[in-house]
């Protein structure tokens, strides 16, 4: 009788697939430069908390609404960013952009792979769930959610009915979650959705994940600001802000778009051939709902649909047994490209990525110290690295919602009341883009060009 295999070799052999996905996505990943506005911002908190040892809870940054309560929900995943930034600069946040991308890439694997998928059915699902995903790969606390909802996925669908040791993963998982970033209200939703299916299928055998449910809340509590973060989830959840392309509805000809679109109708067609779950129907059924509710949460359907498109498939799509690496080969071609992974990172970009941004502007803009109006998509990057030089407007939006917001796009938008609106937050200076209506209007009437883009993508004004 042959001797069954070590524990470590077979766990290492069952993980190579997953591995060798997962480092092949860290290498595409650590390559990418920053680009996203709101890093700048999130950076500069994570290091004034760093800086200050304290959490930061009002705004410092505006003068619009400068000493105003704001929440400090993600501080976590701020520290996170800054921590990366300190030891290791912008290179830093792109190894930890990766990191936490090819931690998403391993779990999706697994799940695609349950029910014995093969690799040509659960590769192409992953890939194109992955490419779904890739709209939010941005240099934000939103990263530890794309990470962790896959990972939470795969613990609850291999838990055995009754009690498992696994459970007891989950309340540290969620308190850990609800500090770094607020999609951890989302895990909440799917553990409660599998606590309910648990109790329907399976009766008193299903309390123990009903209690580890209740935990999960109760320890979700101990962030320092619970009810805001909640808070804001929930604003962004029923009233999302849609001048934000992230928060529009998904848009079927671009890329992601499309391959959600095809994700509802493999899962649709596939469950109309072969038949569903009562799991499979009241986790895909909220989660398409989110999806529809704004683009940046298509990536929770496509994720999840993984997990039952992989098995389905397999059974429709008939075909010859395709080509293996035998397991000897599969653990050393996942460490190859593990190996390559990690030397892949001291490749990382040194620098972020400015051509979106008025680089060139920042030391006109420190040679005043008035009231400075900006282009909202600027706000970040003149939050980091213009210190000294308060913005009107940025991308945490929420702190704006009171009349900042839209006092700033009746501003650029030269609506009705424009200049009694200049006068009101007696705005000196302005940096906007050079056909702004406002730009135009206000160089008609004389404001002084102080410096702008030979490109025309800038341009800065001062009052006459």
């Amino acid at each position: 009788m042959a001797a069954a295999p070590r524990p470590l070799g077979a766990v290492l052999s069952a993980s190579a697939y997953p591995l060798a996905v997962a480092s092949a996505v860290f290498i595409i990943a650590v390559g990418l430069p920053s680009t996203d506005s709101d890093t700048y911002w999130q950076l500069a908190m994570g290091r004034w908390m760093l800086d200050h040892h304290e959490f930061l809870r009002q705004d410092i940054f505006s003068s619009t609404v400068a000493g105003a309560h704001f929440g400090v929900g993600e501080w976590l995943g701020q520290l996170a960013f800054a921590g990366s930034f300190a030891a290791a600069g912008w290179a830093g946040i792109a190894v930890l952009r990766a990191t936490l991308v090819a931690v998403a890439a391993f779990f999706v694997v697994r799940l695609a792979r349950r029910g014995g998928a093969p690799w040509w059915i659960s590769l192409p699902l992953v890939i194109a769930a992955l490419l779904v995903a890739k709209i939010t790969w941005t240099d934000r606390p939103q990263l530890f959610t794309l990470a962790i909802f896959p990972a939470l996925l795969e613990v609850l669908l291999s838990l055995p009915g009754g009690f498992s040791r696994r459970l007891l993963v989950l309340p540290p998982l969620s308190l850990v979650w609800t500090n770094l970033h607020g999609g951890y209200l989302l895990g909440l939703a799917i553990l409660a959705i599998f606590a309910t299916e648990a109790v329907l299928t399976k009766g008193r055998r299903g309390l123990p994940l009903v209690l580890t449910a209740v935990a999960c809340v109760a320890v979700t509590f101990m962030n320092p600001a619970p009810l805001e973060l909640a808070g804001a989830a929930r604003e962004d959840f029923l009233n999302p802000p849609r001048f934000l392309t992230e928060f529009l509805p998904p848009d079927v000809v671009t890329p992601a778009g499309a391959l959600f679109a095809a994700f509802v109708l493999v899962v649709i067609g596939s469950a109309l051939l072969r038949g569903g779950s009562l799991l499979e129907a009241m986790l895909l059924a909220p989660l398409l709902y989110l999806a529809f509710t704004a683009q940046r949460q298509m990536l929770f359907f496509c994720f999840a649909a993984t997990a039952f498109l992989g098995a389905r498939l397999s059974g429709l799509i008939r075909a010859p047994r395709p080509f293996e690496l035998p397991a000897p080969v599969r653990v050393p071609v996942a460490l190859a490209l593990v190996i390559a992974a990690l030397a892949s990172a001291f490749s990382a970009p040194l620098r972020p990525d400015e051509r979106a941004y008025p680089a060139t502007a920042l030391e006109t803009l420190r040679q005043d110290s008035g009231v400075l109006l900006n282009e909202y998509d600027w706000g970040g990057y003149l939050i980091f690295n213009l210190p000294e030089r308060p913005v009107f407007i940025d991308g945490r939006y929420v702190p704006y919602l009171g009349g900042v917001l839209a006092d700033y796009r009746a501003l650029v938008g030269l609506r009705p009341g424009w200049r009694d609106l200049l006068d009101k937050y007696k705005v000196s200076e302005l940096l906007l883009r050079p056909e702004r209506p406002l730009a135009v209007a206000l160089r008609e009437d004389g404001w002084r060009v102080r410096s702008s883009d030979t490109a025309g993508r800038w341009i800065v004004l001062a009052r006459p």
